[in-house]
């Protein structure tokens, strides 16, 4: 209970001289000697709280009620500041003792979970997040645990999301702690921390605790958000300007020289990664050739990933030099990739391979081709084990995708063990060859979440898969990579949804500054797309491409700044970090997948940190489809 008293002056203790300076309401005041007396009288009182406060342990230097003990039960359903996630509707305090209180969910038949969750505002910077927490658990049938979350600024979207569902703890248990823990998102803006139960059970929480890098958020210090709309815009402006080079787009010749400064920086990367903040942007993929050709031809580099399947890209490289490119590309290649600007490239990949001997590779999932790619490259097969063990392999591929979730999931596991085998029986014979383990490995990255469910582990993003089979391209030495992928992938942070931008943040992790990625942002113009969201949900590439303009979004936007400092330029990152003094600067960013843009395609980010270069037009076109 808080008094009026501590209201009136704000909770400020007052030090017993003449004029010494008090907050009343909102209004300074000095305390001549007429009103110095009440001053005293109203010291002792705060004085008098304090002391009861802190035998009751209800005044506490605690910001957050993460032990429940604010808790009347007379008064409150659920300690101060908790609140109901889920559909069971009985989640409640309990008194345990004179002087604690715990949280407690009970399961309804109804629903199907529970969480008692409290909410943190994330004004706070590291590299960690841990949630520990105590739990005690009675006839649980499905599973109990601790949930985290954390939420950025975008609309109906989590940065980063934890719970303990997987691990199917059952059953009834005394209080035991537990952890999880998530890297924490630079562009947070709330955390979210529970105690979650599924289905039939009763489970009690209690001594939650929260620590950024080992340190307890109850005493950490906290940091305000820097954001686009509180950061003074003619400074960002200066320090843009003195960070960036201008890009001539007059002609091909003018624009490759212009590029001069971010081939010298980059061309001694392992991983180039170039972004691109829409799939449909015809500016982007002439400034990838660009970058590309020269980094193939000056730097050395010999391998380029497209944000593609893995097995289609290999059958369109087998078929390349014998059958026509638009087909290849009209069979091989997503639709929204089925255009005049990437046709350019696949030309010069196409002449340009043996005098550099340069592979284009596809990092997405392998499954519609898959039999058929690893069959063509081992060849006529004699082996009657191996023949069998293919013929496994095919049968099991032949039976998906199933009539039901738990028969599909079942073949799926199949179709991993039938690669895995496959492996073991070419390694065990000496008979594996680069290229066949390099196509068995794309195929259980492809097949592996099945095997997790199998085996309760937690599920491995696209983002995850899609690093695993690019870093196992740069394991070897003598590769130096290329990336073609959108923005969100390659960023060197996650971007949203405990997923989106692992890509980038894994391989970052992974080769530290050998790898460089390089975002491609706009402000106006237009833009393709496909109305299939869900872009390899089958093997039918035939999606119709359409165009249209983007659209106008009000309030102060990364693009809208940049276009501040010119319609054309490259910016390197880690000059503009050192020009701004940081790099936490959070502000709207618009990122559209290969669908039609939507309000969900805002993300809140700090662009300076998750790019270590940026390449910006004001003003770009659509691509131009081949099919339409």
């Amino acid at each position: 209970m808080i008094s009026s008293l501590d209201h009136d002056i704000g909770m400020q203790q007052c030090t017993p001289t003449d004029r010494h300076i008090v907050i009343i309401g909102n209004h300074w005041q000095l305390p001549w000697p007429k009103k110095r007396e009440k001053v005293e009288k109203a010291k002792k009182r705060i004085s008098t709280f304090i002391a009861l406060f802190s035998v009751l342990g209800i005044f506490s230097q605690n910001k957050y009620n993460l032990n429940f003990d604010d808790f009347d039960p007379e008064e409150q359903k659920m300690p101060t500041g908790w609140f109901k996630w889920g559909n069971f509707e009985n989640l409640t305090g309990e008194k345990i003792g004179a002087e604690n209180s715990v949280g407690k969910v009970i399961s309804d038949s109804n629903g199907k979970f529970g969480c008692i969750t409290y909410r943190i505002p994330a004004n706070y910077v590291g590299d960690t997040i841990t949630l520990t927490g105590k739990i005690k658990y009675e006839n649980v049938k499905d599973f109990v645990g601790l949930l985290m979350r954390i939420d950025g600024r975008s609309r109906n979207r989590s940065l980063a999301f934890k719970s303990m569902q997987n691990q199917k703890i059952r059953g009834t248990s005394d209080w035991k702690e537990y952890s999880i823990a998530l890297p924490y998102p630079s562009n947070a803006k709330t955390i979210f921390v529970g105690g979650i139960l599924g289905k039939k059970g009763i489970a009690w929480f209690d001594d939650f605790k929260v620590t950024i890098d080992g340190k307890d958020i109850q005493t950490l210090q906290e940091t305000e958000r820097l954001t686009l709309d509180n950061y003074n815009t003619g400074e960002l402006k200066l320090s843009l300007s003195k960070s960036s080079s201008p890009l001539d787009l007059s002609n091909e010749k003018n624009l490759c020289n212009s590029l001069n400064s971010l081939i010298e920086k980059v061309g001694d990367k392992k991983i180039v990664a170039i972004g691109e903040s829409t799939h449909g942007t015809s500016e982007f993929y002439r400034l990838r050739e660009i970058i590309t050709k020269r980094l193939v031809e000056e730097k050395g580099f010999n391998i380029v990933v497209l944000e593609s399947p893995y097995d289609d890209i290999e059958i369109l490289n087998k078929d390349l030099s014998s059958l026509p490119l638009d087909s290849l590309m009209r069979k091989h290649l997503f639709s929204i990739y089925q255009t005049h600007e990437m046709k350019s490239f696949l030309e010069w990949y196409k002449e340009s391979r043996p005098n550099y001997n340069i592979k284009f590779k596809g990092c997405d999932d392998s499954s519609w081709a898959y039999y058929e790619l690893l069959k063509n490259h081992l060849g006529s097969v004699d082996d009657k084990k191996l023949g069998s063990l293919l013929q496994r392999l095919k049968s099991n591929i032949s039976k998906t995708p199933a009539k039901n979730l738990k028969k599909e999931y079942k073949i799926n596991a199949s179709i991993y063990n039938n690669i895995l085998a496959i492996e073991t029986y070419l390694k065990s014979n000496k008979e594996m060859t680069k290229t066949v383990e390099e196509i068995l490995s794309n195929g259980k990255n492809t097949y592996i979440n099945y095997i997790n469910i199998k085996n309760g582990k937690p599920i491995q993003s696209r983002d995850e898969i899609m690093a695993e089979r690019i870093s196992f391209f740069a394991r070897n030495q003598n590769n130096k990579i290329i990336v073609w992928a959108h923005n969100a992938h390659i960023s060197n942070e996650i971007i949203a949804d405990s997923e989106i931008g692992i890509m980038g943040r894994d391989l970052k992790k992974e080769f530290g500054d050998g790898y460089h990625s390089i975002g491609l942002s706009t402000l106006n113009g237009s833009y393709s797309f496909i109305d299939q969201k869900f872009i390899n949900g089958d093997h039918d590439y035939t999606e119709k491409l359409k165009t249209t303009d983007f659209t106008s979004h009000k309030g102060l936007y990364w693009e809208n700044v940049m276009a501040l400092n010119g319609s054309s330029f490259y910016t390197d990152m880690s000059i503009l970090k050192k020009e701004l003094g940081t790099s936490e600067i959070i502000g709207p960013t618009r990122l559209i997948g290969y669908s039609k843009e939507s309000e969900k395609d805002i993300y809140y980010l700090p662009i300076v940190q998750d790019f270590d270069s940026l390449i910006f037009i004001e003003e770009t076109n659509s691509t131009t489809p081949i099919f339409n």
